[in-house]
């Protein structure tokens, strides 16, 4: 007896470690027994005070049945919001959801995980264990991970048969891609232009387009834009308001004007105003029948409400002498017809300028003639304006410029060729 009793223990001692060793590989074993996807799971950007929900699944993919025993998840702000009743048994290759909410409480990315605890028969015997996956999500103050800056457009009061363009940016605060599936526009009188979807747009990219209001009626005028895609908040709307009116009439003062004499090569302004009564105006542009007359201080297209007034300038310019005249056209959507306004001046020549220089002659030996030189400030520096070498003691110069101050000295040049310093400097205004 003592001897069997002893072979029965050596035969204990040498069993233990073997069945402690197939214990530790079967838990191993069945860490992978459940698959949790997506993993890790990304809630990309979610405004503080809001919240979103997204789904995970777990799937048996042992050879057997799989029994869920419980699921938690750490991170303040993260919850399960869906889940089996447990236990919950199902068999190999089959799935079960659920789903996971994020609540941020401020901004700032938020780390959290997700246990999904279950156990397995292996061997005769339940073996339990936990598959863990990591949360990730941003708290943003946007609303969603698609975002529309501005929330809302607003046109104002735009002339009927007119256009007004605004812009509108929408930007992927998600931390994977967003995919723009559709755009479209609600109310009369709206467009959008800019943007083709489907368009994809990475981790913080924006795309800009324009959104244009063309009222065909007077009156107040809703919209909206809906953008469809694939980001949390999938729907996101941008309320469209602006109002058609009925243009007014336009009137320009003076109705004519006479420039007068301007010297050709020179040009000559004056004032006008341009005024809308009745209504709205939104001015085009003007024509000019003649080339020597323009415009200045006043942009295109311009929108005048009733009563308001811009002023501007029209300006001569002539080409050669002799008189002109032309007609100004103002193009507007006004409801009276353009007003013409009358223009004519007369240019008359540039007048002749020229600046007789006079001096003593040298006292030195073999003078043979002068130099003479001009610079534009005084005390130079001066340039050479004779062509040959002057002989005698007065030089015109009729190269000069109304309006223009010249300062001229003279050297003398002996017969050797050799040259003196500059004389006194004299100044010469022309008028």
């Amino acid at each position: 007896m003592t001897t069997v009793i002893s072979l029965l223990l050596v035969a204990s001692v040498a069993i233990l470690p073997a069945m402690a060793a197939a214990q530790a590989s079967n838990n191993a074993a069945s860490t992978y027994l459940i698959n949790v996807t997506p993993a890790p799971l990304r809630f990309g950007g979610v405004s503080v005070g809001s919240s979103a929900t997204r789904a995970e699944t777990v799937t048996n993919r042992a050879w057997e049945n799989v029994v869920l025993t419980g699921a938690s998840v750490k991170g303040t702000d993260f919850t399960i919001s869906s889940h089996p009743s447990y236990p919950h048994t199902f068999s190999p290759g089959t799935s079960v959801p659920f789903r996971v909410k994020f609540a941020p409480q401020a901004t700032g990315r938020v780390t959290g995980s997700m246990t999904v605890r279950y156990k397995a028969l292996q061997d005769g015997r339940w073996r339990w264990s936990s598959r863990t996956i990591q949360i990730f999500g941003t708290g943003t103050t946007t609303s969603g991970s698609l975002s529309a800056s501005p929330a809302s457009l607003s046109f104002g009061t735009v002339p009927v048969s007119t256009t007004k363009t605004l812009s509108e940016t929408l930007t992927n605060s998600e931390s994977t891609a967003i995919t723009i599936s559709q755009i479209t526009v609600a109310g009369t009188g709206y467009q959008f232009s800019g943007i083709n979807p489907p368009a994809t747009l990475s981790t913080g990219q924006s795309a800009t387009f324009q959104v244009s209001f063309t009222p065909q009626t007077s009156g107040t005028a809703a919209g909206k834009l809906t953008i469809s895609s694939n980001a949390s908040n999938s729907t996101l709307s941008v309320p469209l308001s602006g109002a058609g009116s009925t243009p007014g009439q336009v009137s320009v003062s003076p109705s004519s004007i006479n420039f007068g004499n301007v010297v050709v090569g020179t040009t000559q302004s004056q004032p006008g105003t341009v005024s809308a009564a009745n209504g709205p105006v939104t001015l085009a542009g003007v024509n000019f029948s003649g080339p020597e007359f323009s415009i200045a201080g006043i942009s295109f297209p311009l929108t005048l409400s009733a009563g308001q007034s811009a002023s501007y300038k029209l300006t001569f310019a002539p080409s050669a002498s002799g008189s002109t005249s032309a007609t100004v056209t103002w193009v507007s959507n006004a409801t009276n017809s353009p007003p013409n306004q009358s223009l004519s001046g007369t240019g008359t020549p540039s007048p002749q300028h020229s600046v007789t220089l006079t001096w003593n002659a040298s006292t030195s030996t073999n003078v043979v003639g002068y130099n003479i030189y001009r610079g534009g400030q005084s005390g130079g520096p001066y340039t050479q304006i004779n062509t040959a070498l002057n002989t005698v003691l007065q030089y015109i110069d009729n190269n000069v410029q109304g309006g223009s101050t010249y300062y001229y000295v003279v050297t003398a040049v002996d017969s050797t060729g050799v040259e003196s310093a500059y004389s006194n400097e004299v100044k010469a205004v022309v008028p």
